[in-house]
């Protein structure tokens, strides 16, 4: 446990920096260098390294206050580093290797052996990461080509380590045959106007406001390398859901997760009719036009749109047959 949010750190002969207590947050091993810059996405850590989700342009108020509630709770606090509370690859890693003596799914070893492999390498990247940041404070607005010489050495560290981290992670493409991959990356675009609804309500009969509005997303899940990201599903008990051309993870945390096969995976698109939405619903849900189940999980979905989701699981349809 850190009392201090610094360390005296010494990184070479007659250099000492004030080396950060903090997790330092980065999308090292969720997309490679430059991506951001070209897409112009901000990836938002959801606690644990190696899942997250890349936020998407939205006008909807509700959306960007969500990603902001999350983002606040990166920003580094004391009292959170005093009582062992941020993020850790250590305690992470120690997480995912009792999960992997556990269990038996060969899917999910097999994800868990790469998250332990991938939280290998990015605890490593993550403490180089603190290193460099703390001697560009030292560089300051001053010219230092020593300082500089310096922290270019450890940023080459961190590119080595890049391609080390791709090799351990689990590649999507490596889960399924190529017709399997084609259509799922059909699915995945269809998904993406999914996502894009600006409205989304999850229908929880266990809580007092029924139907409760939740997010979808493109994310990452333990590290699992895909060039489009996992369609990221959230039901309002605080569960994701990760499509994979071949199963859904239904992701409780990091490491606590179930596999559940696509090809018995059944979802059900339904149009509502204008009198059901103003009989049943409309005061809650105001503008819902369409309503996705998948009855095996118990889930239900309401949207303001109905082209988009029925696109989308006309895509899931043309996957599962594949499988």
């Amino acid at each position: 446990m850190a009392i201090f949010p610094y360390k005296r750190f010494k990184v070479t002969e007659g250099l000492f920096i004030n080396l950060s207590n903090h997790f330092y947050y980065t999308d090292f091993g969720v997309r490679d260098g430059g991506e951001h810059h070209y897409s112009g996405r901000r990836y938002i850590n959801s606690g644990v390294p190696g899942t997250g989700f890349l936020e998407r342009e939205s006008d909807s108020h509700s959306y960007h206050n969500f990603v902001r509630s999350i983002v606040a709770r990166q920003k580094p606090k004391y009292w959170r580093l005093l009582l062992n509370m941020e993020p850790s690859y250590q305690k992470e890693l120690k997480r995912a290797k009792t999960a992997l003596a556990t269990a038996s799914d060969p899917m999910k070893r097999q994800i868990l052996d790469c998250y332990v492999n991938a939280l290998t390498v990015g605890a490593t990247e993550e403490r180089l990461e603190r290193i460099v940041r703390g001697i560009k404070d030292k560089i300051g607005h001053k010219s230092n080509k020593f300082l500089v010489s310096v922290m270019s050495h450890y940023k080459n560290k961190i590119s080595q380590l890049g391609h080390d981290m791709r090799s351990v992670e689990l590649h999507v493409k490596d889960t399924c045959n190529e017709e399997q991959y084609e259509a799922y990356l059909r699915m995945v675009e269809a998904y993406r106007k999914v996502a894009d609804c600006r409205r989304v309500w999850h229908a929880n009969e266990n809580t007092r406001e029924v139907y409760q509005q939740v997010f979808f997303d493109m994310g990452i899940f333990d590290f699992i390398r895909s060039d489009d990201f996992l369609p990221m599903l959230r039901d309002s008990n605080g569960v994701n859901y990760y499509l994979l051309p071949t199963v859904m993870i239904v992701a409780r945390d990091s490491v606590d997760f179930d596999i559940v096969p696509l090809k018995g995976l059944t979802i059900v698109c339904q149009e509502l009719a204008i009198q059901e939405t103003v009989d049943v619903i409309s005061s809650r849900l105001g503008d819902a036009a369409s309503m996705v189940r998948i009855p095996e999980l118990n889930l239900t979905w309401y949207f303001n749109h109905v082209r988009p989701i029925m696109h989308f699981v006309g895509a899931y349809e043309e996957l599962q047959a594949t499988l």
